[in-house]
């Protein structure tokens, strides 16, 4: 059953929240910085001129049009997650760029070393522990390869060593701290989808799950998707006559049974006050729609006492189809929600424990 609203699952772990397009931004990053980073350095060149300084800033040029180039092809992917593929090989030329700098640099190349630790934070904090282990990796191997081969490197094997233990120390603490966020993100992405009282999803979690069934590749699914809006007839009644605390429980009571009985798929959200709404997947027809609504007024049936008084309460229930919204110029929840509004009030006009389906002209926007 889904309870709440899950944020969708990212291949690649922890990303910075709000980071819409974590590769994107890297590769914006790689142009800015690079640009950044030539002209500090083609200053340094032209200043104290010898041939390491021009070999490390051609490099550098040649990673900005690197940069430019991940840019292009990110802005053409169609898709908003990063690829593995591209992902992995990104990754090792990060770390293998500063690792070249250093190797035809020597000295002249130590001021780059920042670069290095700046590409383990960007791979941890974006895409999770399994990013930030390759770009260790990558990094560690360029450091040993210089204190074997590399002249200024294998003369000064301390500061390698040095170096190595740098980075292995500072990669084990971004992994826990990519932990840590990734715990806290997810809490705080629970209880801002999650209603307080019941549990259920919440108004914000249900908008996000019904635009993600009527754009993209769900659309296919929104032919046998309906949404029902329930009304409890008779809560007021409980409220007015046992008090808010009594509501509160009832409310509690109806949830836990509706969440209960639903099927897996659905999805169970809470709009507010004495609102609910199921959302059912796998719904071919009214015939099935229907089904799914005596379930829910099977439930009410079933509620016969709270705190061992009497209550009696039922629902008036708006269904309404995800198709039928499909055909609006705008197709987004707030016109679902509209359409199932109407029809649980034409419902209510018919007497309590009455299902209606919303019609084509409920989804007039007027």
């Amino acid at each position: 059953m889904e309870q709440a609203y899950q944020p969708a699952r990212r291949t690649h772990g922890f990303a910075w929240a709000g980071n819409r397009h974590p590769e994107r931004e890297q590769a914006m990053l790689r142009v800015g910085m690079g640009v950044a980073v030539l002209l500090a350095f083609g200053a340094y060149a032209w200043l104290v001129p010898s041939q390491a300084s021009v070999a490390v800033t051609r490099l550098i040029a040649a990673y900005v049009c690197y940069g430019a180039l991940t840019l292009f092809v990110v802005n053409r992917s169609a898709s908003a997650s990063a690829s593995k593929a591209r992902l992995v090989v990104t990754t090792v030329a990060d770390q293998g760029f500063v690792g070249v700098a250093l190797a035809i640099g020597g000295t002249a190349a130590l001021p780059l070393l920042w670069a290095m630790f700046w590409f383990l934070i960007g791979s941890g904090c974006r895409y999770g522990k399994r990013t930030l282990a390759l770009s260790c990796a990558t990094a560690f191997a360029a450091v040993v390869t210089l204190a074997l081969w590399q002249p200024w490197w294998h003369a000064n094997r301390p500061a390698a060593i040095g170096l190595a233990l740098s980075v292995l120390a500072a990669s084990a603490y971004l992994s826990v701290l990519v932990d840590r966020l990734g715990d806290a993100n997810r809490d705080l992405a629970r209880q801002a989808s999650t209603d307080p009282l019941t549990g259920l999803s919440n108004r914000y979690a249900l908008k996000r799950v019904v635009d993600l069934t009527m754009t993209g590749d769900a659309i296919a699914g929104a032919d046998s998707t309906a949404l029902l809006l329930i009304y409890l007839d008779g809560f007021k009644e409980v409220n007015d006559t046992y008090g808010h605390a009594a509501g509160d429980l009832l409310l509690q009571a109806f949830a836990q049974l509706l969440a209960r009985n639903m099927r897996r798929a659905d999805t169970v959200a809470r709009l507010g006050g004495d609102e609910f709404v199921v959302l059912a997947r796998g719904v071919r027809d009214r015939r099935a729609v229907l089904s799914v609504a005596d379930g829910i007024h099977a439930i009410l049936a079933a509620i016969t006492s709270v705190q061992e008084r009497p209550v009696l309460v039922s629902a008036s229930i708006g269904a309404c189809e995800l198709s039928g919204a499909m055909q609006t110029r705008r197709p987004d929840v707030s016109i679902v929600l509209r359409a199932a509004d109407r029809a649980m009030y034409r419902a209510k006009r018919l007497g309590q424990g009455k299902t209606v389906f919303a019609e084509a002209k409920d989804f007039d926007i007027a």
